[in-house]
């Protein structure tokens, strides 16, 4: 009788185990295509390209969607989201070269980097597809910029850039009869605008702040937001 419960008992270990093994396996293999690094893209954030966040149920979100270039300089599509925590440490503004890594499946990290440490061939591939900034002074900076940004908002608004000495102001006019709609741009643009000092500072060394203005068109001042280098001023929000 003993024999025979012991003979049962291997035979049903042995079937657990013959039944566990391809499950081991799928699961392996299921980890390794999502997780396990499998190649790095390098990148930049275009000039153009809108990082204003939209709103989730977990957040503030910006969705980033690039083409990137391996150190053998073949490309590769990258696309991740980014949920902006309170300090804002995590978004990307346009002109930031970026290291992308990248599982057979998913993106599972990025972080940006100096563009001297973007191998060579992965940087000849980039610049094929990317025109750096050609302005030479603080007015054609901000000309460039209006341009682009004119460009990428497509809610109906008026918005410039100007240069006012080493500040550069970016004003965005909404219709009279839209503050609620401002209100939550100011909100939404706030993240972009406390990056966006470095990329500016990149092309025009002599630049001390930039501010963000949300007006209504009727002439009132829904927010004003000052910001350098790390640093966020008091804004000023009319009720």
């Amino acid at each position: 009788m003993k024999y025979r419960r012991k003979t049962w008992l291997w035979i049903g270990i042995t079937a657990v185990i013959i039944v566990m093994i391809p499950l081991v396996i799928l699961a392996k293999r299921y980890y390794d295509y999502r997780y396990v690094l499998d190649d790095c893209f390098y990148t930049v954030v275009p000039l153009d390209y809108d990082i204003t966040p939209h709103r989730d149920r977990g957040g503030r979100l910006t969705e980033y969607t690039l083409t990137g270039y391996n150190a053998d300089g073949e490309a590769g599509e990258l696309s991740f989201p980014v949920l902006i925590d309170t300090h804002k440490a995590d978004l990307y503004p346009p002109g930031t070269y970026m290291m992308v890594s990248v599982s057979k499946q998913l993106v599972i990290g990025r972080r940006a980097v100096d563009k001297n440490d973007v191998p060579e061939k992965a940087m000849e591939k980039i610049r094929t597809g990317f025109a750096p900034s050609a302005a030479s002074s603080p007015d054609e900076y901000a000309k460039e910029r209006t341009g682009q940004l004119t460009a990428v908002n497509t809610i109906p608004l008026n918005v410039s850039c100007i240069a006012d000495g080493s500040v550069l102001v970016y004003t965005y006019v909404y219709a009279e009869d839209a503050k609620e709609s401002a209100e939550a741009a100011a909100q939404l643009l706030d993240p972009v605008y406390s990056v966006q000092f470095r990329t500016d500072k990149d092309t025009i060394p002599e630049l001390t702040a930039i501010i963000l203005r949300i007006e209504l068109a009727g002439g009132t001042i829904v927010y004003s937001q000052k910001y350098d280098t790390r640093v966020m001023f008091d804004y000023e929000r009319d009720s």
